[in-house]
């Protein structure tokens, strides 16, 4: 019998006869829960949606959490959280998160995580490896806030670590880390918004030039940019946002551009390149 470790969440999904996607795989372990697949959107019926839920109230110093998500060819899977991340200070080394993706030809992941607000003294890593096959599609959101701004503890964490990789048919191509360690409780002039963000569009195999024009248009007024990510695999944008509603409309906007864009002819794979 598999011991699954806590904190861990194993997910793969598969799309049955009728072009719906199912799980085949749904391993979960306290502190993470997730909702069973639910087919819930009427403009993409064969898509599901899995709703992370954490019942423990965010996540603890000690915490090593491991999130693994695997899409076969043809389905589309929409990965969300419940709430923010309220991330907790403690005698631990800090909060820990690993999450790998895989996206296979054909497939469509989205991840939308609500944003982590880490509490004072605290400190949260994250690490995210994502691989796209040629062919598929990513479309990943992360946000943070400079803390609980409510409660005068606006930069008063201690690290705020989060990196990535992206890799395209299992070689890497893109890799990105930000680190944020406010000096002392006021941050000092760190930057001027309440909240930080990177939204990433993985489409190896198909023309980005477009798609960086649509994200380019849907960031609005928001402090921060976009370019194409190495190989022209994709888009990678960086923003600030001074309110939470200014935060949920650009993201809600990046997310629709991409959908619009992956259905248009302007997103039509490129021709593969003889051997």
């Amino acid at each position: 019998m598999t011991t699954i470790r806590p904190g861990t969440l194993d997910v793969h999904v598969v799309a049955d006869t009728a072009g719906r996607t199912r799980a085949r795989r749904l391993h979960q372990r306290y502190p993470q829960r997730v909702t069973t697949p639910l087919n819930c959107d009427p403009d993409r019926p064969g898509a599901a949606t899995l709703c992370v839920q954490s019942p423990s109230g965010g996540a603890f110093s000690d915490d090593e959490l491991a999130t693994a998500v695997r899409c076969d060819t043809g389905t589309e899977l929409h990965l969300v959280t419940q709430a923010a991340t309220q991330v907790f200070a403690g005698d631990g080394p800090g909060a820990q998160h690993r999450l790998t993706f895989t996206v296979e030809a054909e497939a469509h992941l989205e991840y939308r995580p609500g944003t982590v607000i880490p509490h004072a003294d605290s400190t949260f890593s994250q690490q995210l490896r994502v691989d796209v096959a040629t062919g598929g599609l990513y479309l990943g959101w992360e946000a943070v806030a400079a803390g609980r701004i409510a409660h005068g503890e606006r930069f008063g964490f201690a690290r705020y670590d989060s990196a990535f990789v992206i890799s395209v048919d299992g070689s890497p191509v893109a890799r990105d880390r930000q680190v944020v360690e406010p000096l002392d409780g006021s941050g000092g002039p760190l930057i001027e918004d309440d909240y930080l963000a990177t939204f990433v569009a993985v489409a190896p195999g198909r023309p980005a030039g477009t798609l960086l024009q649509d994200i380019r248009r849907a960031l609005g007024d928001c402090r921060g940019g976009a370019s194409t990510l190495p190989a022209d695999i994709g888009v990678v944008a960086r923003m600030g946002a001074p309110h939470a509603p200014v935060l949920t409309g650009v993201r809600e906007r990046l997310f629709a551009a991409c959908r619009a864009w992956s259905r248009s002819p302007a997103s039509t794979p490129l021709p593969r390149r003889a051997a």
